[in-house]
Protein backbone atom coordinates (compact mmCIF):
# COMPACT_ATOMS: atom_id res chain seq x y z
CA UNK A 1 0.00 0.00 0.00
CA UNK A 2 1.41 3.56 -0.57
CA UNK A 3 2.13 5.97 1.63
CA UNK A 4 -0.15 8.93 1.71
CA UNK A 5 1.40 12.33 0.96
CA UNK A 6 1.25 14.45 4.05
CA UNK A 7 1.38 18.40 3.62
CA UNK A 8 0.93 21.35 5.53
CA UNK A 9 -2.41 23.35 5.05
CA UNK A 10 -2.18 25.87 7.59
CA UNK A 11 -1.56 26.48 11.41
CA UNK A 12 -2.79 23.66 12.87
CA UNK A 13 -4.17 21.44 9.69
CA UNK A 14 -2.03 19.34 7.96
CA UNK A 15 -3.65 16.95 4.86
CA UNK A 16 -3.18 13.09 4.51
CA UNK A 17 -4.56 11.95 1.28
CA UNK A 18 -8.16 13.51 1.21
CA UNK A 19 -8.17 13.95 5.04
CA UNK A 20 -7.98 16.85 7.10
CA UNK A 21 -6.41 17.15 10.53
CA UNK A 22 -6.87 19.61 12.93
CA UNK A 23 -4.73 20.39 16.17
CA UNK A 24 -5.88 23.07 18.30
CA UNK A 25 -3.20 24.13 21.24
CA UNK A 26 -4.89 25.03 24.13
CA UNK A 27 -2.12 26.01 26.66
CA UNK A 28 -0.66 23.40 29.20
CA UNK A 29 -1.83 21.50 31.84
CA UNK A 30 -0.33 21.23 35.70
CA UNK A 31 2.78 19.61 35.09
CA UNK A 32 3.68 21.43 31.93
CA UNK A 33 2.27 19.63 29.61
CA UNK A 34 0.54 21.26 25.80
CA UNK A 35 -2.90 20.35 26.15
CA UNK A 36 -3.90 19.49 22.71
CA UNK A 37 -7.47 19.11 20.85
CA UNK A 38 -7.27 16.91 17.50
CA UNK A 39 -9.87 15.63 14.94
CA UNK A 40 -10.32 15.46 11.07
CA UNK A 41 -12.20 16.71 8.53
CA UNK A 42 -12.73 15.08 4.52
CA UNK A 43 -14.70 17.42 2.31
CA UNK A 44 -16.88 16.85 -0.25
CA UNK A 45 -15.19 14.05 -2.93
CA UNK A 46 -15.60 16.39 -6.26
CA UNK A 47 -13.86 19.88 -4.82
CA UNK A 48 -10.57 21.33 -6.43
CA UNK A 49 -7.72 21.70 -4.08
CA UNK A 50 -7.86 25.35 -3.56
CA UNK A 51 -11.81 25.06 -2.80
CA UNK A 52 -11.26 21.67 -0.49
CA UNK A 53 -8.20 24.06 1.28
CA UNK A 54 -10.68 27.08 1.84
CA UNK A 55 -13.43 24.79 3.30
CA UNK A 56 -10.66 23.00 5.56
CA UNK A 57 -9.54 26.41 7.48
CA UNK A 58 -13.39 27.43 7.51
CA UNK A 59 -14.02 24.05 9.39
CA UNK A 60 -10.91 24.62 11.68
CA UNK A 61 -12.14 27.63 12.78
CA UNK A 62 -15.50 26.79 14.02
CA UNK A 63 -13.65 23.72 15.85
CA UNK A 64 -10.93 25.95 17.44
CA UNK A 65 -14.11 28.12 18.41
CA UNK A 66 -15.63 25.06 20.06
CA UNK A 67 -12.71 23.76 21.61
CA UNK A 68 -12.16 27.72 23.60
CA UNK A 69 -16.26 27.46 24.41
CA UNK A 70 -17.74 29.14 21.73
CA UNK A 71 -19.68 25.91 20.98
CA UNK A 72 -21.99 27.05 18.72
CA UNK A 73 -20.76 30.24 16.82
CA UNK A 74 -21.83 30.13 13.10
CA UNK A 75 -20.25 32.71 11.39
CA UNK A 76 -19.90 30.73 8.29
CA UNK A 77 -23.45 31.01 8.27
CA UNK A 78 -25.34 32.41 5.55
CA UNK A 79 -27.37 35.55 5.95
CA UNK A 80 -30.56 33.48 3.62
CA UNK A 81 -29.99 30.93 6.26
CA UNK A 82 -29.87 33.00 8.99
CA UNK A 83 -34.01 34.37 7.98
CA UNK A 84 -34.77 30.91 7.58
CA UNK A 85 -33.81 29.87 11.27
CA UNK A 86 -35.45 32.92 12.51
CA UNK A 87 -39.00 32.20 10.88
CA UNK A 88 -38.47 28.70 11.94
CA UNK A 89 -37.64 29.18 15.79
CA UNK A 90 -37.95 32.51 16.46
CA UNK A 91 -41.08 33.79 14.42
CA UNK A 92 -44.06 31.56 15.39
CA UNK A 93 -43.38 31.70 19.29
CA UNK A 94 -42.42 35.96 19.38
CA UNK A 95 -44.35 37.34 16.00
CA UNK A 96 -48.02 37.90 15.21
CA UNK A 97 -48.81 36.70 12.12
CA UNK A 98 -49.26 39.85 10.33
CA UNK A 99 -45.99 41.19 11.89
CA UNK A 100 -44.02 38.04 10.37
CA UNK A 101 -45.81 38.14 6.72
CA UNK A 102 -44.63 41.75 6.52
CA UNK A 103 -41.13 41.34 8.22
CA UNK A 104 -40.75 38.38 5.28
CA UNK A 105 -41.95 40.40 2.86
CA UNK A 106 -39.51 43.15 3.77
CA UNK A 107 -36.68 40.74 4.28
CA UNK A 108 -36.95 39.56 0.47
CA UNK A 109 -37.84 42.77 -1.14
CA UNK A 110 -35.10 44.73 0.51
CA UNK A 111 -31.91 42.70 1.72
CA UNK A 112 -31.94 39.64 -0.09
CA UNK A 113 -30.36 40.65 -3.24
CA UNK A 114 -27.40 42.92 -1.05
CA UNK A 115 -26.89 40.16 2.06
CA UNK A 116 -28.02 37.02 1.00
CA UNK A 117 -25.73 34.75 0.17
CA UNK A 118 -23.28 36.80 2.15
CA UNK A 119 -21.85 34.86 5.43
CA UNK A 120 -22.94 36.45 8.87
CA UNK A 121 -19.17 37.35 9.83
CA UNK A 122 -18.72 39.10 6.26
CA UNK A 123 -21.70 41.79 7.43
CA UNK A 124 -20.20 44.26 9.26
CA UNK A 125 -21.50 47.71 10.76
CA UNK A 126 -19.96 49.35 7.37
CA UNK A 127 -21.45 47.21 5.19
CA UNK A 128 -24.90 47.59 6.97
CA UNK A 129 -24.53 51.60 6.97
CA UNK A 130 -23.28 51.67 3.05
CA UNK A 131 -26.36 49.31 2.51
CA UNK A 132 -28.75 52.22 3.79
CA UNK A 133 -26.72 54.66 2.15
CA UNK A 134 -27.47 53.64 -1.66
CA UNK A 135 -30.24 51.45 -1.19
CA UNK A 136 -33.18 52.51 -3.74
CA UNK A 137 -36.88 50.88 -3.47
CA UNK A 138 -39.77 50.86 -6.14
CA UNK A 139 -42.10 54.48 -5.57
CA UNK A 140 -44.66 54.10 -8.34
CA UNK A 141 -42.40 52.78 -10.92
CA UNK A 142 -39.08 55.39 -10.30
CA UNK A 143 -36.40 53.82 -7.97
CA UNK A 144 -35.96 56.25 -5.09
CA UNK A 145 -33.70 56.37 -1.73
CA UNK A 146 -34.66 54.94 1.30
CA UNK A 147 -37.02 57.52 3.03
CA UNK A 148 -35.60 57.78 6.75
CA UNK A 149 -39.02 56.62 8.19
CA UNK A 150 -38.56 53.48 5.88
CA UNK A 151 -35.02 52.82 6.60
CA UNK A 152 -35.59 53.02 10.40
CA UNK A 153 -38.27 50.75 9.41
CA UNK A 154 -36.40 47.92 7.44
CA UNK A 155 -33.22 48.33 10.12
CA UNK A 156 -35.55 47.34 12.89
CA UNK A 157 -36.01 44.23 11.28
CA UNK A 158 -31.93 43.53 10.31
CA UNK A 159 -31.92 44.52 14.27
CA UNK A 160 -34.27 41.72 15.37
CA UNK A 161 -32.71 38.85 12.72
CA UNK A 162 -29.05 40.14 13.98
CA UNK A 163 -30.48 39.97 18.17
CA UNK A 164 -31.43 36.36 17.41
CA UNK A 165 -28.34 35.08 16.10
CA UNK A 166 -26.50 36.40 19.22
CA UNK A 167 -29.24 35.06 21.04
CA UNK A 168 -28.96 31.74 19.62
CA UNK A 169 -25.20 31.60 19.32
CA UNK A 170 -24.51 32.29 15.65
CA UNK A 171 -22.21 35.80 15.98
CA UNK A 172 -20.84 37.61 19.47
CA UNK A 173 -22.06 40.40 18.73
CA UNK A 174 -24.66 42.25 16.50
CA UNK A 175 -22.87 43.97 13.30
CA UNK A 176 -26.45 46.29 13.74
CA UNK A 177 -24.61 48.67 16.42
CA UNK A 178 -23.68 51.92 15.77
CA UNK A 179 -24.97 51.98 11.80
CA UNK A 180 -25.47 55.29 10.01
CA UNK A 181 -28.88 55.40 8.76
CA UNK A 182 -30.07 58.35 6.44
CA UNK A 183 -30.62 61.78 8.24
CA UNK A 184 -33.93 63.28 8.62
CA UNK A 185 -34.61 66.03 6.28
CA UNK A 186 -35.28 68.76 7.88
CA UNK A 187 -38.75 69.94 6.14
CA UNK A 188 -40.30 66.58 6.94
CA UNK A 189 -40.47 67.97 10.26
CA UNK A 190 -42.81 70.82 8.70
CA UNK A 191 -45.30 68.39 7.62
CA UNK A 192 -49.09 68.40 9.02
CA UNK A 193 -48.76 65.92 11.00
CA UNK A 194 -52.31 66.07 12.91
CA UNK A 195 -55.50 68.16 12.38
CA UNK A 196 -55.29 71.78 14.78
CA UNK A 197 -57.72 72.63 16.85
CA UNK A 198 -58.40 75.70 13.90
CA UNK A 199 -58.57 73.57 11.43
CA UNK A 200 -61.41 70.65 12.91
CA UNK A 201 -64.54 72.66 12.26
CA UNK A 202 -63.69 72.68 8.58
CA UNK A 203 -63.09 68.70 8.72
CA UNK A 204 -65.88 67.61 11.02
CA UNK A 205 -67.63 69.32 8.44
CA UNK A 206 -66.84 67.06 5.58
CA UNK A 207 -68.33 64.08 7.62
CA UNK A 208 -71.37 65.52 9.25
CA UNK A 209 -74.02 63.01 6.98
CA UNK A 210 -74.06 59.23 7.78
CA UNK A 211 -72.56 56.70 6.24
CA UNK A 212 -70.51 53.90 6.98
CA UNK A 213 -67.54 55.46 5.92
CA UNK A 214 -68.38 58.60 7.82
CA UNK A 215 -68.73 56.56 11.17
CA UNK A 216 -65.44 54.90 11.09
CA UNK A 217 -64.16 57.99 10.36
CA UNK A 218 -65.27 60.34 13.33
CA UNK A 219 -64.91 57.03 15.47
CA UNK A 220 -60.89 57.26 15.09
CA UNK A 221 -60.74 60.67 15.15
CA UNK A 222 -62.70 60.45 18.74
CA UNK A 223 -60.85 57.33 19.89
CA UNK A 224 -57.39 57.91 18.66
CA UNK A 225 -58.24 54.13 17.90
CA UNK A 226 -55.72 52.10 15.17
CA UNK A 227 -57.51 51.33 12.30
CA UNK A 228 -57.13 47.37 12.56
CA UNK A 229 -58.14 47.85 16.32
CA UNK A 230 -61.45 49.97 14.95
CA UNK A 231 -62.48 47.27 11.93
CA UNK A 232 -61.63 44.53 14.82
CA UNK A 233 -64.09 45.79 16.56
CA UNK A 234 -67.45 43.17 17.51
CA UNK A 235 -70.86 44.80 18.87
CA UNK A 236 -70.19 43.08 22.05
CA UNK A 237 -67.61 45.34 22.22
CA UNK A 238 -69.71 48.47 22.39
CA UNK A 239 -71.08 48.67 26.14
CA UNK A 240 -74.04 51.42 25.21
CA UNK A 241 -75.63 51.29 29.01
CA UNK A 242 -71.73 51.47 30.35
CA UNK A 243 -70.67 53.91 27.52
CA UNK A 244 -67.60 51.98 27.25
CA UNK A 245 -65.37 50.43 24.15
CA UNK A 246 -63.44 47.24 24.46
CA UNK A 247 -60.38 46.70 22.34
CA UNK A 248 -60.13 43.23 22.49
CA UNK A 249 -58.68 42.19 18.72
CA UNK A 250 -57.79 44.15 15.62
CA UNK A 251 -58.42 43.24 12.17
CA UNK A 252 -55.35 41.37 10.44
CA UNK A 253 -54.84 40.99 6.56
CA UNK A 254 -52.09 37.90 5.74
CA UNK A 255 -51.62 37.79 2.12
CA UNK A 256 -55.52 38.64 1.77
CA UNK A 257 -57.19 36.47 4.02
CA UNK A 258 -58.65 38.33 6.69
CA UNK A 259 -58.79 37.53 10.59
CA UNK A 260 -58.52 38.81 14.02
CA UNK A 261 -55.95 38.84 16.52
CA UNK A 262 -54.64 40.01 19.91
CA UNK A 263 -54.10 43.89 19.51
CA UNK A 264 -50.32 44.81 19.21
CA UNK A 265 -49.25 44.54 22.75
CA UNK A 266 -50.74 44.06 26.16
CA UNK A 267 -51.10 47.20 27.25
CA UNK A 268 -53.49 48.00 23.80
CA UNK A 269 -56.00 45.62 25.32
CA UNK A 270 -57.66 48.38 27.14
CA UNK A 271 -61.32 50.31 27.07
CA UNK A 272 -62.20 53.44 26.49
CA UNK A 273 -65.32 55.70 27.00
CA UNK A 274 -67.49 57.47 24.82
CA UNK A 275 -69.36 60.64 25.28
CA UNK A 276 -73.38 61.07 24.34
CA UNK A 277 -72.11 62.31 20.60
CA UNK A 278 -69.95 58.81 19.96
CA UNK A 279 -72.60 56.33 21.32
CA UNK A 280 -75.26 58.14 19.17
CA UNK A 281 -73.33 57.74 16.25
CA UNK A 282 -72.82 54.10 16.69
CA UNK A 283 -76.47 53.75 17.91
CA UNK A 284 -77.22 54.99 14.37
CA UNK A 285 -74.85 52.92 12.33
CA UNK A 286 -76.38 49.74 14.66
CA UNK A 287 -79.44 50.70 13.11
CA UNK A 288 -78.82 51.10 9.71
CA UNK A 289 -76.23 48.05 9.50
CA UNK A 290 -79.61 45.90 10.94
CA UNK A 291 -81.66 46.85 8.07
CA UNK A 292 -78.79 46.28 5.20
CA UNK A 293 -78.20 42.32 7.09
CA UNK A 294 -82.38 41.88 6.79
CA UNK A 295 -81.68 42.92 3.40
CA UNK A 296 -79.14 40.13 2.46
CA UNK A 297 -80.38 37.89 4.90
CA UNK A 298 -77.57 34.81 5.59
CA UNK A 299 -74.79 36.11 2.63
CA UNK A 300 -74.26 38.74 5.11
CA UNK A 301 -71.38 37.45 6.46
CA UNK A 302 -70.46 38.90 9.49
CA UNK A 303 -73.31 40.63 11.75
CA UNK A 304 -71.26 40.14 14.60
CA UNK A 305 -68.51 42.91 13.28
CA UNK A 306 -69.31 46.84 14.01
CA UNK A 307 -67.65 47.58 10.34
CA UNK A 308 -68.14 45.09 7.39
CA UNK A 309 -67.59 45.60 3.66
CA UNK A 310 -71.37 46.37 2.06
CA UNK A 311 -71.72 42.37 1.87
CA UNK A 312 -71.20 41.95 5.23
CA UNK A 313 -67.64 40.24 4.55
CA UNK A 314 -64.64 41.82 6.86
CA UNK A 315 -63.43 45.65 6.35
CA UNK A 316 -59.92 45.63 4.22
CA UNK A 317 -57.74 48.52 5.70
CA UNK A 318 -56.28 49.56 2.78
CA UNK A 319 -59.51 49.64 0.75
CA UNK A 320 -60.28 52.03 3.74
CA UNK A 321 -57.04 54.05 3.23
CA UNK A 322 -57.96 54.40 -0.50
CA UNK A 323 -61.26 55.56 0.08
CA UNK A 324 -59.71 58.36 2.84
CA UNK A 325 -57.52 59.36 -0.15
CA UNK A 326 -60.56 59.40 -2.58
CA UNK A 327 -62.56 61.37 -0.05
CA UNK A 328 -60.18 64.03 0.89
CA UNK A 329 -58.72 64.97 -2.73
CA UNK A 330 -58.71 68.87 -3.63
CA UNK A 331 -59.53 69.92 0.14
CA UNK A 332 -57.14 71.45 2.08
CA UNK A 333 -57.34 67.69 4.06
CA UNK A 334 -55.20 65.92 1.18
CA UNK A 335 -52.32 65.12 4.23
CA UNK A 336 -55.02 63.73 6.30
CA UNK A 337 -53.93 59.69 6.99
CA UNK A 338 -56.16 56.87 9.06
CA UNK A 339 -53.07 57.37 10.95
CA UNK A 340 -52.44 61.09 11.13
CA UNK A 341 -56.21 60.92 12.98
CA UNK A 342 -54.92 58.83 15.64
CA UNK A 343 -52.05 61.95 16.22
CA UNK A 344 -54.65 64.40 15.88
CA UNK A 345 -56.73 62.87 18.84
CA UNK A 346 -53.47 62.59 20.87
CA UNK A 347 -52.49 66.05 19.94
CA UNK A 348 -55.43 67.77 21.18
CA UNK A 349 -55.77 65.67 24.44
CA UNK A 350 -52.27 66.79 25.24
CA UNK A 351 -53.14 70.70 24.45
CA UNK A 352 -56.21 70.65 26.18
CA UNK A 353 -53.99 69.18 29.24
CA UNK A 354 -54.36 65.28 29.63
CA UNK A 355 -51.87 64.10 31.34
CA UNK A 356 -48.91 62.22 29.26
CA UNK A 357 -49.67 58.70 31.12
CA UNK A 358 -53.04 59.00 30.43
CA UNK A 359 -52.75 59.46 26.77
CA UNK A 360 -50.44 57.03 26.88
CA UNK A 361 -53.12 54.21 28.50
CA UNK A 362 -55.73 55.92 26.21
CA UNK A 363 -53.84 54.90 22.88
CA UNK A 364 -52.19 51.63 24.11
CA UNK A 365 -48.90 52.11 23.82
CA UNK A 366 -46.39 49.58 25.43
CA UNK A 367 -44.44 52.18 27.35
CA UNK A 368 -44.78 56.19 27.87
CA UNK A 369 -41.76 56.79 26.00
CA UNK A 370 -42.77 56.05 23.47
CA UNK A 371 -45.51 58.40 23.69
CA UNK A 372 -43.33 61.03 24.68
CA UNK A 373 -40.41 60.49 21.77
CA UNK A 374 -43.42 60.47 18.99
CA UNK A 375 -45.03 63.56 20.83
CA UNK A 376 -42.05 65.77 22.08
CA UNK A 377 -43.11 68.73 20.10
CA UNK A 378 -46.57 68.93 21.38
CA UNK A 379 -44.93 68.25 25.08
CA UNK A 380 -42.42 70.89 24.18
CA UNK A 381 -45.11 73.41 23.93
CA UNK A 382 -47.06 72.56 26.20
CA UNK A 383 -44.28 73.17 28.56
CA UNK A 384 -43.60 76.04 27.74
CA UNK A 385 -47.37 77.07 27.75
CA UNK A 386 -47.20 75.67 31.35
CA UNK A 387 -44.46 77.93 32.03
CA UNK A 388 -46.27 81.26 30.92
CA UNK A 389 -49.12 79.86 33.06
CA UNK A 390 -47.33 79.77 36.28
CA UNK A 391 -45.86 83.19 35.27
CA UNK A 392 -49.25 84.93 35.14
CA UNK A 393 -50.69 83.02 38.73
CA UNK A 394 -47.62 84.79 40.26
CA UNK A 395 -47.83 88.41 38.24
CA UNK A 396 -51.69 87.88 39.20
CA UNK A 397 -52.59 88.24 35.56
CA UNK A 398 -54.21 84.78 35.04
CA UNK A 399 -57.91 84.97 34.96
CA UNK A 400 -58.30 81.87 32.81
CA UNK A 401 -60.61 79.66 34.82
CA UNK A 402 -62.03 77.07 33.01
CA UNK A 403 -61.20 76.05 29.92
CA UNK A 404 -62.84 76.91 26.11
CA UNK A 405 -66.09 75.29 25.45
CA UNK A 406 -65.43 74.97 21.96
CA UNK A 407 -62.52 72.96 22.88
CA UNK A 408 -62.60 69.14 21.85
CA UNK A 409 -63.95 67.21 25.07
CA UNK A 410 -61.98 64.31 26.08
CA UNK A 411 -64.17 61.26 25.87
CA UNK A 412 -61.63 58.09 26.80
Amino acid sequence: MAKQETRKVDTGIIQRGKTYRFTVCMGYDSNGKQIRHTTTFTPPADLTQKKADKLAKEEYIQYANRCKGLFNLKENMRFYELVEEYFRLYAPNNLKPITAYNYRKHINYHFMDYFGNKKLKDITTASISHFFSTHETNIKGEMKKLSPANAKRIYCILQSLFKFAVTQGCIKESPCKNVILPKKDPLEDQKKMYITSDELPAFLKLFEEYSPFNTIIMLLLYTGLRSGEALGLQWEDIDFKQKRIYIRHTLTDVGGKHFLTTPKTATSIRDLYMDDSLAELLKKHKYEQRKLQLALGSSFTHPEMVFTSATGNYKDRSCLNTSLKRYLKGTDFEYVTLHKLRHTNATLLLNNGIDLKIVSEHLGHADIQITAGVYTGVLDSTKIRTAKVMGDILSGKNEEKTPNKHQMTYIG
